[in-house]
């Protein structure tokens, strides 16, 4: 039996686009959208399921038009180690893979068959280390994210051999950066965010080896943070101009009756000149303070 899945589940999700075929997962990743063809099918990737050795793998999957199936966790070695037939089926069903099934940490293929035939199926990562990421839910385009990963083995910090890779998605756009450890089991990322890009993005983070399986790396763990919302920068606002104008001096002529003659007269302008200089400066302090 040909599992053609095993390519695609090493970093992403595939599934068929065959209608009426469908898996769902209690645990996924959403991954960056694409689609690729194999052997004269179309299959789009979407997304892929995560859990630990530990965990119960709860899935339900829907088939219409086909009364009898099977459904098979399948390892990169096309091997099936854990299968279910189904008989009669009415369309919907829910099925659980139980925790310990699977003895090797790494990537599966969840797969609908029938008559040998794969007719649709999901990627499954499954880890024995216990992953947790953690991040600011939001971000300004042009700034950068910084993403933490801590990896633990039965609640204990511990470093690992493979490659730690921080993703963040949005559709078909994809920006990753690989994690460099700072502490035991402690990992930490900068990706750098391009100032046109704005939206939300599945942030996530993968565990790969230096191996390949079929040319993909392979992936022996996974862990999603959810949503990262990357906000449009704020325009900066230019200062106002500074006026244009200069203080204008209006002067008012005075018509008090000339005083008679004495025998030393003082001036007249240097007694009407005081006031005008006092308006002059209040003019220009004024002017100052209005370009301050």
């Amino acid at each position: 039996m040909a599992i053609f899945l095993i390519p695609l589940i090493l970093s992403c999700a595939a599934s068929a686009l065959t209608p009426g075929a469908t898996i769902t997962l209690d645990s996924v990743i959403d991954t960056p959208d694409r689609t690729v063809t194999y052997s004269g099918t179309t299959y789009e990737i979407t997304d892929i399921g995560v859990y630990r050795m530990d965990q119960d793998i709860d899935a339900s999957v829907n088939v219409t038009g086909v009364r009898s199936y099977q459904v098979a966790l399948i390892n990169k070695h096309e091997t099936s180690v854990w299968s279910r037939t189904i008989q009669r089926s009415n369309g919907s069903e829910t099925l659980t893979i139980p925790a310990g099934t699977v003895r090797t940490p790494g990537a599966y293929a969840l797969a609908i068959m029938r008559q040998q035939e794969v007719i649709t199926g999901i990627p499954v990562v499954i880890s024995v280390h216990d992953l947790s990421i953690s991040s600011t839910p939001r971000v300004v385009a042009g700034e950068v994210l910084h993403v933490a990963i801590d990896i633990k083995k039965d609640g204990v910090s511990v470093a690992v051999s493979e490659t730690a890779k921080v993703m963040l998605s949005q559709g078909s756009t994809l920006f990753e950066e690989i994690a460099v450890p700072v502490d035991t089991g402690r990992y930490e990322a900068d990706i750098e965010i391009p100032a046109l890009a704005t939206g939300n993005f599945s942030l996530y983070c993968v565990v790969v080896t230096d191996r390949t399986v079929l040319g993909y790396p392979e992936t022996v763990g996974a862990v999603s943070y959810g949503t990262v919302a990357v906000d449009e920068p704020v325009p900066e606002v230019a200062p106002s101009p500074a006026p244009t104008h200069t203080p204008t001096l209006t002067s008012t002529t005075s018509t008090a009756p000339t005083p008679a003659p004495t025998a030393s007269p003082e001036p007249q302008d240097a007694v009407h000149g005081l006031p005008a200089v006092a308006v002059f400066l209040a003019l220009v302090i004024a002017y100052i303070a209005k370009r301050r």
